[in-house]
């Protein structure tokens, strides 16, 4: 039981943490607010999930109701991030442009709408061999 609950934990902290180092080396400078923000490479969402689908495979096998469950909600979490989110960093994005073309600020407070959001095919995968992986070396 603990498994099911520890395997999606770990690979999520891990995909966040390596999105964290990744982005520092590439910016050259220590980026801690990217360990708790959503979007990047690998995607942690998915990561969380596909550790729990083969956690749960692992566990309870691929015939079982709890792993099509699983599945059937990893497809949700996989969608979101890739369509959903996606879109709505790239508006924000958008909307940035258009308000700094124009002058415009939001609220003095306020910085720029976040634009990482979602994420691409490739950072999806990522995040899904990473799940995959820390399921394996965790339930075998």
């Amino acid at each position: 039981m603990l498994t099911l609950i520890f395997t999606p934990l770990i690979a999520v902290v891990l995909a966040q943490a390596i999105k964290f180092i990744l982005e520092s080396i590439e910016q050259g400078e220590i980026l801690w607010f990217r360990f708790f923000e959503p979007g990047g490479m690998p995607s942690s969402h998915t990561a969380l999930v596909i550790s729990l689908v083969t956690a749960i495979a692992y566990r309870h096998g691929i015939q079982s109701d709890l792993f099509a469950l699983a599945v059937v909600f990893a497809g949700v979490v996989v969608f979101d991030a890739m369509g959903v989110r996606r879109s709505a960093g790239e508006h924000a994005k958008t909307i940035n442009q258009l308000l700094n073309i124009m002058g415009f600020r939001r609220h003095p407070d306020d910085g720029p709408l976040k634009e990482r959001l979602g994420h691409s095919p490739a950072e999806v995968m990522a995040g899904a061999l990473l799940g995959f992986i820390i399921a394996w070396l965790l339930n075998t």
